[in-house]
């Protein structure tokens, strides 16, 4: 039997965005991996501690052109996508099938669904590789860890599906789900990348919430379809997704009316009691004891005579991207899956 490495050599593809830069922060923090090259077209050349002031010390690389990251993805034992939406399906077609030992996990939303007709209809364009779709495992850690065993190609996620599914997972097949399932979900801005844009920009997002996306946000895709499999039934929500004045991190509510709040708390320590990186606790969690974590909070309310709610806390960047990436990649590699993970944030 072959001897598994001590250290893997990871490459990030698209290193300087918020979930680039984030992606790299968990790479420094794992104690198993190693960079081996992060690019970042406008700014190659330039040492990532100085576009990126947080990760000075970490690194003493500079970041290289995208075309050079593809010539040395041979370096590479795993290489993270941390591309715009639309841009890994030009990119993978050509390297997967070419470095067929490189682990590839995509953190953008162009493999997470074999629908190429709902990619259409959710991200405004055609599918250019369609013929992959059906490859890649869908990484929602918690539930699919026999399937991400292994695995070469992960599609992460999204951040706001991975809100929606923690707070939904734990009751398919209980009956609880009854139509119209209904959630809503506040985000913070840097959810909306590093470009700056009209309502993430800081004037207009302070002090202000608004809905956007109202029940066609692009993760529904994601989300209704995994649930779907699982459930070998048909599962739409009611989703409404809002903008929060605060920068990281997603809270949502799942509304369950008629439940009683005694078994709804059940199936969620049923569901996530023995797991390492999420905590269940009783009524509301606080968003920001999550806030730059890996970790997740699940909690639940109730009230006799009008159901229940159940409330999910996740750093956006973390769980919603960056740390899910790396627990995936863990069950992937055959390491411990909180390896790199096992942390605590901070009080305020």
């Amino acid at each position: 039997m072959t001897a598994k490495p001590s250290t893997y050599r990871a490459g990030v593809m698209g290193a300087s965005g918020y979930i680039g830069s984030e992606m790299l922060r968990y790479v420094a923090l794992h104690p198993r991996l190693e960079l081996a090259w992060a690019t970042a077209n406008r700014d190659a050349g330039r040492p990532i501690g100085a576009i990126l002031p947080n990760l000075a010390g970490a690194f003493d690389q500079s970041f290289v052109t995208a075309q050079a990251g593809e010539d040395r993805v041979g370096e590479a034992d795993v290489v993270f996508l941390a591309l715009p939406h639309g841009e890994s399906q030009n990119v993978l077609p050509r390297l997967v099938d070419a470095y067929p030992d490189i682990l590839w996990i995509d953190l953008a939303g162009d493999f997470r669904t074999a629908d190429p007709v709902g990619f259409e209809k959710y991200y405004g364009g055609p599918h250019q590789a369609p013929a992959m779709l059906d490859r890649f495992v869908y990484g929602f850690t918690e539930a699919q860890r026999p399937a991400l065993a292994g695995a070469k190609l992960i599609a992460n996620p999204g951040c706001f599906a991975t809100g929606l599914l923690l707070a939904l997972y734990p009751f398919l097949g209980t009956g609880m789900l009854q139509d119209p399932i209904c959630v809503t979900a506040l985000t913070g801005s840097s959810g909306s990348g590093r470009e700056p844009g009209r309502t993430t920009h800081h004037p207009e997002r302070f002090q202000n919430i608004r809905a956007y996306k109202m029940l066609q946000h692009q993760h529904l895709l994601e989300v209704e379809s995994f649930l779907s499999q699982r459930a070998n039934a048909a599962i739409r929500l009611q989703f409404v997704p809002q903008s929060a004045p605060i920068v990281r991190g997603i809270f949502a509510t799942l509304f369950l009316p008629g439940q009683d709040a005694a078994k709804v708390t059940e199936a969620v320590e049923n569901a996530y009691g023995h797991e390492p990186l999420i905590d269940v606790v009783s009524g509301s969690p606080d968003l920001r004891l999550v806030a730059s974590t890996p970790r997740s909070l699940v909690g639940v309310a109730g009230a006799e005579d009008r159901g229940a709610v159940a409330f999910t806390a996740i750093d956006n960047l973390g769980k919603g991207a960056a740390s899910q990436a790396i627990q995936n990649m863990n069950c992937a590699l055959g390491l411990g899956e909180t390896t790199g993970l096992d942390w605590p944030g901070g009080f305020v």
